[in-house]
C-alpha cells in the first residue's frame, strides 16, 4: 500500500489538512513520498531539512525561499501566487518551501509555525517536517521540539527500527537524555520494542506537543532490516498495552516502489 493512502482517511474528507512529521528514522523520506503523492501538497519545515538539491534521489521540481517567512505572521498574507513571481498552488509542481538555506550546513531553515495556516489556504496539502533527529533512527523530544504548527491535522510519529536491539546511547538515540526517563530504558542497555511503545504513550515523548483533535499516527520504518515479520511486530507491539494513535504503520519507506511501502497496519487495541 502507498503510504498516502493509508494516511487518507484520517484527514478531513475532501479538505486536505496539513500533515506534521515527528520522530526519526524516516520523516524526509515520507515528507517527499507525500509531497509525491497528494495533489496539491506543499512540503515545508517548521526547523531544518536537507537541501534536496544536495541529495540524490528525492522528488520535487522547485525549491522555494523565502526569508520572510522566518517570521511569525503579520497583517498581509503571504504573497504566494503566480502574479508575485510564484509558482502558486495550482501548477502540479512540487515544491518545497523554506526560509533561507544555511551556509556550511546544507540544510534549509524553516518557515515560522504560525505561517502555516496561510499556507493551508492556499495549498490542499501542507506536510510540514516539525522535527530534528541528526539522523538518527529514533529520539525523544527536548523541551523545545517537535515544532508541530498549530492546527495540525495528523501528526505523523517516525520511528526507525533498526535501532532495535542497540544499547541506548547517542550512537543510537538523538538526545539519550530524554529518551531514557520517557522510556524507561537504561543507558547502554538494548532498546526494545516496548521501549518503543512507551515513547508513543508518553505525554514527553514522540507526539508531544500534537494539538488537541489531530489524529496520531505511529510509523515504524526501516521494516525490512528486521528479521521479524510485520504482522508479528504489530502483535507483539499490541501486546505491550495500549498505544494511543489512530493507526500503526509497518513501512520500508526507502522502497522504489510507492506501493509497497506500507507492509502492514493495524488498529491500536
Amino acid at each position: 500500500m502507498k503510504l498516502a493512502e493509508a494516511l487518507l482517511p484520517l484527514l478531513p474528507p475532501g479538505s486536505g489538512g496539513v500533515i506534521a512529521l515527528v520522530g526519526a528514522g524516516g520523516k524526509t523520506s515520507a515528507l517527499f513520498d507525500l509531497g509525491e503523492a497528494l495533489p496539491g501538497a506543499l512540503m515545508t519545515t517548521t526547523t531544518h531539512v536537507y537541501d534536496p538539491r544536495l541529495e540524490a534521489g528525492r522528488g520535487f521540481d522547485q525549491v522555494l525561499l523565502d526569508l520572510a517567512l522566518a517570521g511569525p505572521a503579520g497583517p498581509e498574507p503571504w504573497p504566494a501566487g503566480p502574479e508575485n513571481g510564484y509558482p502558486g498552488p495550482l501548477r502540479g509542481r512540487r515544491i518545497l518551501l523554506a526560509a533561507a538555506a544555511e551556509a556550511g550546513t546544507g540544510k534549509l531553515k524553516g518557515v515560522h509555525p504560525s505561517r502555516i495556516a496561510e499556507l493551508r489556504r492556499l495549498w490542499a496539502f501542507v506536510i510540514v517536517e516539525a522535527d530534528g533527529a541528526k539522523r538518527r533512527p529514533v529520539k525523544a523530544p527536548a523541551a523545545h521540539e517537535p515544532v508541530v504548527p498549530p492546527g495540525a491535522d495528523l501528526v505523523l510519529g517516525c520511528v526507525g527500527l533498526d535501532c532495535l536491539g542497540r544499547p541506548m546511547d547517542e550512537a543510537a538515540v538523538h538526545r539519550p537524555e530524554c529518551f531514557g526517563p520517557v522510556t524507561g530504558c537504561a543507558p547502554g542497555a538494548p532498546i526494545l520494542l516496548w521501549h518503543l511503545a512507551n515513547l508513543a504513550r508518553s505525554p514527553q515523548g514522540l507526539f508531544k506537543g500534537a494539538p488537541a483533535g489531530a489524529r496520531r499516527v505511529l510509523l515504524l520504518n526501516q521494516a525490512d532490516r528486521l528479521a521479524t515479520a510485520p504482522a508479528a511486530l504489530l502483535r507483539e507491539l499490541r501486546a505491550s498495552g495500549p498505544v494511543p494513535v489512530d493507526l500503526i504503520l509497518v513501512c520500508c519507506l526507502h522502497d522504489p516502489r510507492p506501493e509497497a511501502r506500507v507492509l502492514d497496519q493495524a488498529q491500536p487495541q
